[in-house]
């Protein structure tokens, strides 16, 4: 089920969606009329939203992730729609949640198929879920529930959240686990598990909605298994990791390459944006990465041969370690993050601009848009939004 392979250097941009000019301006003008300094960052969050969406969101609500074919997958669903949800955009969020459960509902429960494919004889040929997918699309869904006051978006994201508990976690001895996917992760003797699946702010945001000390215990053990399955030389955490059944220490699991590579990237933005500075991960991801022998960062690393990717890591990682790099040093520039437009697909993309998302969460800039407004956003009236939606948006729901 992994999703984040090298891309395709070289396809096409879709063709352009209207509004950009009307929102940008309106984007600089609300950051000047709530009296901010710093209004290149918000302009520039809201230009990443707009490209984002001209290139990637097709007409008909499903996002495209062109480094892989074309497919569109339930991760990239749910980043979407926390996307939109965060700048106010309610008529995208409408047509990709459309999209979503239209096309990749399973039929016993809440959960997505992991994937489509357009053009296929059978679009989803697998039912699978991918639970980081589906956490998500429930972090999106509540989030536009308390912003938008939609109570059916809340009673979904509700849904969501106890199928994921009731599906995908596992007690196993004292951990409290997240499956990637409801089968085909359990093993006679261990059982496979994605490091960057856990997601403290979803986890955060889900626990407001179907209390449960469960939430708690994953967000804690999500930092607790990166910590401590970290291998090679720079001891970074793998993508996919193999738990015994037994006592035996985390290995990379077999069946995928032993790299820190494009899933495991997103470990460090998890725990940067849930605020684990002290996290053993996030420290050495950020060493590696400033590591003065690299060039520039590589893309991947082998963990068991020490051997570096051949090429550069692209915006999307650029953003990622610039982001962790700025929460363990506790203040950065903010400008001088990626762009969406330097992403050249789908996946880099996605993580430049929930890179620009998560600074806003953690406040890290003094004086810029996202910095100073640390209080919760008011309530906006369903259909809303105006001139200051979009940044009322660039925060998280209030609680």
């Amino acid at each position: 089920m992994s999703r984040h392979t090298q891309p395709t250097p070289g396809l096409a941009r879709r063709p352009g969606m209207p509004g950009r000019r009307l929102l940008l301006g309106a984007a600089i003008g609300g950051c000047a009329a709530a009296s901010l300094t710093r209004p290149a960052a918000a302009a520039a969050a809201i230009g990443d939203w707009l490209d984002f969406r001209r290139r990637f969101l097709h007409a008909d609500g499903r996002v495209i992730d062109t480094g892989n074919g074309g497919i569109s997958h339930s991760e990239g669903q749910g980043a979407g729609l926390l996307f939109a949800a965060r700048f106010d955009d309610q008529a995208s969020f409408a047509r990709i949640l459309g999209w979503t459960r239209g096309a990749l509902r399973r039929p016993e429960d809440q959960l997505l198929a992991w994937a489509y494919r357009p053009g296929a004889p059978i679009p989803v040929p697998d039912l699978n879920n991918a639970s980081d997918g589906d956490l998500l699309v429930a972090w999106a869904l509540a989030e536009a529930g308390e912003r938008w006051g939609r109570a059916d978006y809340r009673a979904l994201a509700t849904e969501i959240a106890r199928d994921l508990m009731r599906r995908v976690v596992l007690r196993q001895g004292d951990r409290t686990l997240l499956l990637p996917g409801a089968e085909g992760f359990l093993k006679p003797d261990h059982v496979v598990v994605n490091p960057s699946y856990f997601i403290p702010p979803a986890f955060r945001a889900l626990a407001r909605l179907l209390p449960s000390p469960q939430w708690r215990a994953l967000e804690e053990e999500g930092v607790a298994l990166a910590d401590q399955a970290r291998f090679g030389r720079w001891r970074l955490t793998p993508d996919w990791v193999a738990l015994s059944r037994g006592a035996a220490r985390p290995a990379p699991a077999s069946g995928w390459p032993a790299r820190f590579s494009y899933d495991a990237m997103r470990v460090p933005l998890n725990l940067a944006w849930g605020g684990h500075a002290q996290s053993q991960a996030l420290g050495a991801a950020v060493a590696f990465w400033r590591d003065p022998a690299h060039a520039a960062p590589p893309a991947w690393v082998d963990l068991r041969s020490n051997a570096l990717a051949p090429y550069p890591g692209d915006a999307g990682l650029r953003a990622v370690a610039q982001f962790a790099a700025a929460v363990l040093d506790g203040s950065g520039r903010e400008e001088a993050l990626p762009r969406v437009a330097e992403a050249p697909h789908y996946y880099p993309a996605a993580l430049t601009l929930q890179a620009r998302l998560a600074w806003a969460d953690r406040g890290m800039t003094p004086g810029s848009c996202s910095g100073m407004l640390t209080m919760p956003p008011p309530a906006v009236q369903a259909g809303g939004g105006g001139v200051l939606g979009w940044l009322r948006g660039m925060l998280p729901a209030r609680g």
